[in-house]
């Protein structure tokens, strides 16, 4: 038969490794919301037509951002014989290239989406 100082002394190693173990998952936790904000989250796509005599909306601009809206815009400008691909870096919303208004339209309606 164990005595109670024997019961009460597991009892705290029990509640030493339940608290070390809580601290474990606080940093874990810590780490993965840090991790969760350099991810993808807001997406946003644009399809215009770039040419009034041609096209049927087939060219697109697509903001993809994380939290801080730091990304890129990926557009494509589609032509009867050709297409060209664009991609431009996105740091806080803003580029050190200049948008095209559909592109600026895509990344501020993916900064402003409620899916964050």
């Amino acid at each position: 038969a164990r005595d109670l100082e024997d019961i009460l002394a597991d009892m705290g190693q029990f509640i030493e490794d339940l608290s070390n173990k809580h601290g474990a998952l606080e940093n874990f936790s810590r780490e993965i919301d840090t991790r969760l904000r350099k991810a993808i989250q807001k997406v946003h796509t644009v399809r215009f037509n770039p040419f009034r005599d041609h096209g049927g909306n087939q060219s697109f601009a697509t903001s993809l951002l994380d939290e801080d809206g730091n990304g890129v815009v990926i557009s494509s400008l589609y032509s009867r014989d050709k297409v060209g691909i664009y991609a431009k870096p996105i740091i806080a919303g803003k580029s050190d290239f200049e948008l095209s208004d559909e592109e600026l339209e895509s990344i501020n309606s993916a900064r402003t989406s409620q899916k964050s």
